[in-house]
């Protein structure tokens, strides 16, 4: 006889990958936009200071220059404004890991404590519907962020310990 809330584990199997690929695609797309508020942001702080020294050191030509370039990169940091990238991505990583975790626990322990279908069926339309509004308030994950999200899973960093094969955890120590 088959197993009646095996659909049910199955179903929380896929949002737990599904979940599993986009917290660490979104982590992934979020490093290097903070590292672009770096590059833009040190630069034009630079620049204002210098094209304040050198105005005050009678240097017009040099302050003019300078205060382009502090433009240039203000309106850089506005118009692209990596701060925001990266807090979007981060937040959308942290969100899909935490129904992750929970579609983890409900497929591991509630459909193992559990018999009653309709109320477990019920909580994975939940963990679906958290899901499905995720995808849509999210943003894009760029297929390179992708990739290195695959990458790493791939190669378990996304594996804990207690899920090795019990030969594996004993080398890792």
């Amino acid at each position: 006889m088959t197993d009646p809330l095996e659909p049910i584990r199955a179903e929380a199997s896929r949002i737990e990958e599904d979940t599993l690929y986009s917290a660490k695609g979104h982590w992934e797309a979020a490093k290097p936009w903070e590292h672009r508020h770096l590059w833009l942001g040190i630069p034009t702080t630079v620049c204002a200071a210098a094209a304040g020294v050198s105005a005050f050191a009678d240097h017009p030509v040099l302050s003019g220059a300078l205060a382009i370039g502090v433009a240039v990169g203000s309106a850089l940091v506005t118009f692209v404004n990596p701060s925001e990238h990266h807090r979007r991505h981060s937040e959308a990583g942290n969100a899909y890991k935490a129904l992750n975790n929970d579609a983890r626990i409900f497929r591991t322990v509630d459909c193992t404590l559990q018999a009653d279908s309709g109320a477990l069926t019920a909580k994975l339309n939940d963990l679906n519907q958290r899901r499905n509004d995720l995808n849509q308030s999210s943003p894009l994950i760029p297929r390179k962020a992708f990739e290195a999200a695959r990458r790493g899973i791939e190669q378990g960093e996304a594996t804990h310990r207690v899920d090795q094969p019990a030969h594996e955890r004993s080398s890792a120590r």
